[in-house]
């Protein structure tokens, strides 16, 4: 018992529990919890640096030291050390994508693929505008507007809206180049710039609804004239009368109307209307009828659904057959002439040469129409603006090299070697050239045809069996697009280059046996055929002069032996085995054989008997009548190849200034020496008169006048038979200048001495009279300015 507890204690208190004692400690103990997590929490601020509650919660004491604030006695927490802050890398942007996209674009469009143009195009594009009326839309505007091709530039950078600035230039054969500044306007899709196009790009001017249309007249075309301005083809006024196949409702009624009116049977008439190559909305041509419309055949016309009659101009030939294979004819445009053309001059409403001049010159005949290339409605055709505009080009007369008279005499001279036999039709050609320039002085070809026949359709039954006769073909031009072997007036050629290649001078002497032997192959010269003997010891100009095949198989097997180019490179001096250019004018190289040409096109090795045979122009070796005639015009001028030409100057149809084009081109020099030309000279100068009474002698020898020349009689197997082609190549003039050369060949008819020397005869009997034969190459009529010969059929 404690020692104060009952000596102190009132008698009348009661006894009672102390109270208890943890709340006290759990509120302490609570307290310095939150102190210790503010610490914390102020320790956590201070970590971040520049904080504004770590600012608050430091004070600077007096001696400068900083010390935290603390409700408690926490010690100071040490000043945590800072991490530096990493910036984000920024994503780049490529400015550059959409001139890309504008870039292949243009691209794209250059080279007219269309269908990737498409697939670059927006989604919204797309939806709108199929595939195929996309491309329909840029093809039909490039053909109508003869755009040839398209180039631009990127100007400057995209605009803030997709925008690509471009400079554009689209060049056109109807209105020259056309330049525009558009827009690309490009929209991104799927992180891909594409094209939002509009018709707009393809020009400013065109909305989605409108068309592109040019609108020009075409102009008559130009005249062709003989070198005196004898008018060879023109334009003239017809009626022309034609049909119109999707307006015709009854297409059996309407041949039987027409077919007396014409003058045509009503299956004709179907077949001209059926042919292939018009369109079923263009006006087919039946026939034309020289003069305007009557008012009687007009009225007939208008009773016949589909059949039209109109005022029109057509291709009218003067001279009809005579003139028929240099200037050849014209024949209305088909659908696959204008889509063909690829300069744009041609339209479905004009005519196009088919042959001749009228082919060759085509684009001086025909100029080029000027107009407007506009933008129009496409359902109204009303015109709404001009794209841009071309003032054309005007058709071109021609003055050709041509002596009309001199024609006459050479066709009347082929005539009257083929009537001679009674043999009608038979094929044959000739060729005349000036050798001191080259001009072409006359060309005849027969089988002949009336070109006018061929622009009006008006052939008789007969006639139409002609020209698809495969032998007969009278639209063929026999002297310059067909290629024959030439017998022996090749051996000129194989004698220059027995002079180059051999060593050889006219007077090497050399054998003319009867018979030359390879092996076991034998080749005869000419008199074993006639029954005579052997022609003996004789010199290289004396073979010449006697044509011995023998003397020139030996001088073959020679030049192979040396050489087997040799022979092949001296035709190609002479221009044989490629086209000599005449310009204006269609041709074919003819074939000049060597050892790498057989392996290559027959398949098989060069052998001697290949060069035996060329040596007297034979084998595989072809050529065509002018080139022989090109061949002997420069032996004639002294060893000067020239390039013929037949269209020696032009004038706008107007009347305005002439203008020379045909002039004396030089394409090489004979590789032979002036000796070598000379000796060569000399042999063919014997060859058509001489003592011996050889060669052509019998039909020149009492010619006074210098000619020289060589026969050809040429084996074939063009028809069947066994008779020869005949050909003379000869040149003559006065005090040593030669003014004519010429080559004549008939095909299938005998030798060359008995056809083709007389028709050259009768031509050469015309001609040493005439001014022609002293004529100098610069008295050729040159019509002034404003000027323009009259027109026969003007009369």
């Amino acid at each position: 018992m404690s020692r104060y507890g009952n000596a102190y204690g009132s008698p009348y208190a009661q006894a009672h529990a102390a109270r208890p004692r943890w709340p006290w400690v759990f509120a302490v103990v609570l307290f310095v919890a939150i102190l210790a997590t503010s610490g914390l929490l102020v320790a956590d601020r201070l970590d971040r640096d520049q904080s504004t509650l770590g600012q608050i919660a430091q004070r600077v004491t007096p001696d400068g030291s900083q010390n935290l604030v603390a409700a408690t006695e926490v010690p100071p927490t040490a000043e945590p050390t800072a991490e530096p802050t990493v910036a984000p890398t920024p994503t780049e942007v490529d400015t550059q994508a959409p001139i890309r996209t504008a870039e292949n674009w243009l691209a794209l469009w250059s080279t007219g693929d269309y269908n990737a143009m498409y697939d670059l195009s927006t989604k919204e594009v797309q939806a709108s505008t199929s595939r195929g009326a996309f491309a329909s839309r840029y093809t039909q505007i490039a053909e109508e507007a003869g755009l040839t091709s398209i180039s631009g530039a990127i100007v400057g950078q995209p605009s803030l809206n997709g925008q690509v600035t471009v400079d554009l230039t689209l060049q056109s054969n109807l209105v020259g180049a056309i330049t525009e500044r558009n827009v690309i306007p490009l929209v991104k899709e799927d992180d891909t710039w594409r094209v939002a196009w509009t018709p707009s790009m393809i020009f400013r001017q065109l909305g989605s609804s409108e068309c592109i249309d040019f609108q020009g007249e075409i102009p008559q075309r130009g005249k062709i004239m003989d070198r005196n301005g004898e008018v060879l083809a023109e334009d003239a006024p017809v009626a022309r009368i034609g049909v119109i196949p999707a307006d015709v409702t009854d297409r059996e009624a309407m041949l039987a109307a027409l077919s007396p009116i014409v003058d045509m049977p009503a299956a004709d008439i179907e077949a001209i209307i059926n042919r292939d190559g018009w369109d079923p909305a263009w006006l087919v041509p039946v026939t034309d009828i020289l003069g305007e419309p009557k008012a009687d055949l007009i009225n007939r016309i208008q009773q016949i659904p589909g059949v039209v009659v109109q005022p029109s101009v057509a291709r009218y030939y003067p001279e009809g057959a005579l003139t028929a294979h240099i200037t050849g004819w014209v024949s209305p445009a088909t659908e696959e002439d204008v889509l063909g053309d690829e300069t744009g001059a041609v339209h479905s409403n004009e005519m196009v040469g088919r042959a001749g001049i009228e082919f060759g010159a085509n684009e001086l005949l025909a100029g080029k129409p000027g107009g407007a290339l506009n933008v129009i409605d496409c359902q109204t055709r009303a015109v709404s603006e001009a794209i841009a505009t071309s003032e054309g080009t005007l058709p071109q007369n021609l003055y050709l090299t041509i002596d009309l008279e001199m024609q006459r005499q050479v066709d009347a001279s082929l005539t009257a070697q083929e009537s001679r036999d009674k043999q009608d039709g038979l094929r044959s050609a000739a060729v005349y050239l000036d050798p001191r320039t080259g001009a072409m002085l006359a060309m005849v070809s027969h089988p002949t045809f009336d070109p006018n026949d061929a622009v009006q359709n008006t052939y008789t039954e007969r006639e139409r069996q002609m020209l698809n006769d495969e032998l007969l073909r009278p639209q063929a031009n026999r002297a310059t697009r067909e290629q024959y072997p030439t017998g022996s007036i090749f051996k000129a050629i194989t004698t220059a280059a027995a002079m180059q290649y051999l060593d050889y001078t006219g007077e090497t002497p050399i054998d003319c046996p009867a018979r030359f032997t390879i092996g076991e192959q034998s080749w005869d010269d000419w008199v074993v055929e006639n029954g005579l003997v052997a022609q003996g010891p004789l010199t290289l100009h004396s073979g010449l002069v006697r044509s011995c095949n023998t003397v020139f198989y030996q001088l073959g097997a020679a030049l192979d032996d040396e050489d087997s180019n040799a022979l092949p490179e001296m035709s190609r001096a002479f221009g044989l085995g490629s086209l000599t250019n005449i310009p204006y004018f269609p041709e074919i190289t003819g074939t000049i054989p060597d050892p790498q040409w057989k392996l290559e096109v027959v398949g098989d090795g060069w052998a001697t008997g290949d060069a035996v045979n060329f040596a007297i122009g034979q084998g595989y070796m072809t050529a065509t009548p002018l080139q022989m005639a090109n061949a002997y015009a420069a032996i004639a001028n002294g060893g000067t190849l020239l390039q013929p030409y037949i269209v020696d100057r032009v004038q706008d149809s107007s009347g305005g200034a002439v203008t020379q084009v045909g002039k004396r081109t030089v394409i090489g020099e004979l590789p032979l020496t002036d000796a070598q030309i000379g000796d060569l000279q000399d042999a063919l100068a014997e060859q058509p008169r001489n003592e011996q009474g050889v060669g052509s002698d019998k039909v020149f020898g009492d010619l006074d006048w210098p000619i020289s020349g060589k026969t050809g009689t040429a084996q074939n197997a063009l028809d069947g038979s066994d008779k020869p082609h005949s050909w003379f190549a000869s040149y003559g003039g006065e005090d040593g200048e030669a003014t004519i050369a010429s080559v004549v060949m008939v095909e299938n008819i005998g030798e060359g001495v008995s056809y083709a020397a007389p028709a050259t005869r009768m031509v050469y009997d015309w001609y040493i009279p005439s001014d022609l034969a002293t004529d100098t190459p610069a008295e050729a009529t040159l019509p002034t300015a404003g000027e323009t010969p009259a027109s026969p059929a003007a009369d």
